[in-house]
């Protein structure tokens, strides 16, 4: 049988530019940090994320300017790191639009 497993950077390959997605984690936790990562070093862009609390991945994909949209309830790094800045800079900037959903 053929192995349905893929790299890393070849499941990064699937996911065109614009598309909308959502992604596991909650706050800090469980994030999958790496993919994240490697969406911003394919270079993708106007991304719609999709998800109730991010804080990590959120703020990177922000300050790669890979996100478009965010349809979050809140974003933070928790009471112990703060804001997310780079979030927060797109936002305030024009540069992401948000729809809140909380």
């Amino acid at each position: 049988m053929k192995s349905k497993l893929v790299s890393l950077e070849q499941s990064v390959r699937l996911v065109p530019d614009g598309a909308l997605i959502s992604i596991g984690g909650v706050l800090l936790n469980r994030v999958p940090a790496a993919f994240v990562r490697e969406l911003v070093r394919q270079g993708k862009k106007r991304l719609r994320l999709y998800k109730p609390s991010p804080s990590y991945d959120i703020d990177l994909l922000a300050a790669a300017g890979a996100l478009d949209e965010a349809g979050i309830g809140m974003a933070t790094f928790e009471s112990r790191f703060g804001s997310a800045v780079s979030f927060r800079r797109a936002v305030e900037s024009g540069a992401l639009r948000i729809v809140e959903h909380s």
